[in-house]
């Protein structure tokens, strides 16, 4: 068995934080991200005219009150309070251009909607289709915290899901965490396997050649995980990314969903392989996590 030495590195994370009960959720979520004890964040408030916060002041009421609570949660962590005035979306994304962070972090609500689906607001949509480094969509699940994490990773052995690994390997998680890649194989994958095992003609064989393109695909990330100390699986299912992800992020309970960007060459293709991240981040019930960078 290979030997893979991933250390926990220190990480810059940025959090747009405005006070409300989602924004206090996501401060809460980051106990089970696994950022390390020496991480260095930067608690973010902008104030709108339009909505809450409205003033100046009560951005920098709000904020420091965010730190007070980031501090007493993570003591060991190096934590600056911010303002700003604007649009919450563009000031975020303008404050990551100069400090460089590896996450930025945004809290949304887990409920439903009237019509039964989860939404991603305009400031998290906007910093999670144009942001250049990693964004957590956080939610808090009730009633799942009082045990270790359980991470769900879309996994298709591209350069992005191995991103993916080595970002999760590299971070510090309690006891017992679980992860779990998660190999879709939708009809564009069956009809390039089918082009080198034509004796697929059934859903049975369709099946069996899928599990193992999966298990072959997953081998050393698998490796590389239980390297790192975190239990670690594999799970084949047939279908749409989009979906099935969901479906096993909500049948599994897990606490995040960790998925890559659009990362394609054709402009075609990246919009495709993007639409499942935003799918999965606008309707998981979890926390959804897109790694752009390890």
């Amino acid at each position: 068995m290979a030997i893979f030495k991933v250390e926990a590195t220190t990480m810059r994370i940025l959090i747009g934080y405005n006070g409300s009960d989602a924004a206090r959720a996501a401060l809460q979520d980051l106990r089970y991200a696994g950022f390390p004890d020496d991480t260095e964040a930067l608690l973010l408030t902008v104030s709108e005219f339009w909505l809450e916060p409205k003033t100046a002041d009560e951005a920098t009421a709000i904020a420091l009150a965010g730190k007070d609570a980031l501090s007493s949660e993570f003591p060991t962590w190096t934590i600056t309070a911010e303002t700003a005035s604007g649009s919450p979306p563009r000031e975020i994304l303008a404050r990551a251009e100069s400090f460089g962070p590896d996450v930025i972090i945004v809290g949304e609500p887990s409920h439903m909607t009237s019509s039964g689906n989860i939404f991603v607001g305009h400031t998290s949509q906007t910093i999670l289709t144009e942001a250049g480094c990693s964004v957590r969509i956080a939610r808090q699940r009730e009633g799942t915290h009082a045990r270790s994490p359980k991470i769900l990773v879309g996994f298709d052995g591209s350069a992005g899901a191995i991103r993916i690994v080595d970002s999760i390997a590299r971070r510090v998680w309690s006891a017992n965490t679980q992860v779990r890649l998660l190999a879709v194989a939708d009809a564009s994958v069956l009809g390039m396997i089918g082009r080198f095992t034509p004796q697929m003609k059934n859903a049975t064989v369709e099946a069996k050649f899928a599990i193992q393109w999966a298990e072959t695909l997953a081998a050393a990330s698998l490796e590389k995980l239980e390297s790192a100390g975190v239990s670690s699986s594999i799970e084949v299912r047939l279908g749409n990314p989009k979906y099935e992800i969901i479906e096993e992020a909500e049948n599994w309970n897990a606490d995040a969903v960790f998925v890559g960007p659009h990362c394609a060459p054709d402009s075609f293709e990246r919009f495709l392989i993007g639409s499942v991240s935003i799918a999965v981040a606008s309707r998981a019930s979890c926390s959804v996590e897109v790694v752009r960078k390890s």
